[in-house]
């Protein structure tokens, strides 16, 4: 089925039903509009009696009214603003690129990163109240470790490995700020059945409705770390606790890179950067929190 665009020059609207495809027709000129970068957007040159014409060709899926509104926007730009033909599928495009931008979600070692702190505030909450949690979660800000209390900050690693490797990023991660003691909370998940954990989305749905007017913080919060609610549907997985918790202090015994450690053997440390590690703690000896903190690490009875 074609449609007319009353105008000039003469543009038309092909439907496809069929293959879900919905195509702009009009007289083709050079240079040939350049598409060949998007997912979902093809040009052809087809000739025709009246000589060649371009083809534009939207494949819909789940967006009808984007796809259409994109071709219309080509006629406007070529009937109206008497822009060529390459120009004005540019400026289209432009202009409605969010309808043909993929959706991405963020790797794994991130969800579960993301799921570990997560998991500690809904536990803070429940335990200090949803203000303090929420204020005391540091971790999108820069230049600061994931949770800041008077007594003690902790930096949250999460690992889905059957040991307990954690990678570190940069030799300032775990450098105590302002004579604070510092520890690194390190925690396991694992992939779970749907009756035996929780899939990030569901998480954050639940910290959303127990932080009652603190849900804006955490959204912003959760916006800087990557988290888009959009694309919550394409988090299938549910993870649960493969292990206890553990927090260990990060003292002199802790294999922690510092640049006061590495400064003295690394000729023009300076010159270093972007510096990460991994360590393995699974046969350290580990450590308690403070209380109230302390009822979500395993205890230490020694």
């Amino acid at each position: 089925m074609a449609l007319p665009i009353k105008g000039e020059p003469a543009c038309s609207l092909k439907l496809d039903p069929m293959n879900g495809h919905l195509s702009l027709v009009t007289a083709y000129e050079s240079p040939e509009p350049d598409v060949v970068k998007l997912k979902n957007v093809t040009c052809r040159v087809i000739s025709a009696d009246s000589g060649s014409l371009a083809e534009i060709t939207v494949r819909v899926e789940d967006s009808l009214l984007g796809s259409y509104g994109l071709l219309a926007t080509i006629a406007d730009e070529l009937q109206l603003s008497r822009l060529p033909l390459a120009a004005a599928v540019s400026v289209a495009v432009n202009r409605h690129r969010n309808v043909f931008a993929s959706r991405s979600t963020l790797t794994t070692e991130k969800e579960v990163g993301l799921l570990g702190e997560l998991l500690f505030l809904e536990f803070l909450i429940h335990t200090i109240g949803a203000g303090p949690a929420v204020t005391s979660w540091q971790g999108p800000i820069s230049e600061e470790h994931d949770f800041t209390f008077d007594s003690v900050h902790i930096e949250v690693k999460t690992t889905s490995g059957e040991r307990r490797k954690h990678l570190l990023h940069g030799l300032e991660q775990l450098v105590p700020l302002r004579g604070v003691p510092l520890s690194l909370l390190s925690i396991q998940l694992t992939r779970t059945s749907p009756e035996g954990g929780r899939t990030l989305p569901q998480t954050i749905a639940n910290l959303r409705k127990i932080t009652f007017g603190h849900q804006v913080t955490v959204d912003s919060l959760l916006e800087r770390l990557g988290w888009h609610q959009d694309d919550a549907d394409l988090y299938s997985t549910p993870w649960t606790f493969r292990s206890q918790p553990r927090a260990y202090a990060v003292t002199g015994n802790f294999p922690a890179m510092t640049p006061d450690l590495v400064r003295p053997v690394v000729p023009n440390f300076g010159l270093l950067s972007e510096v990460s590690y991994k360590v393995d703690l699974t046969d350290l000896e580990y450590d308690s929190l403070p209380d109230p903190l302390g009822g979500f690490v395993q205890p230490n009875d020694r």
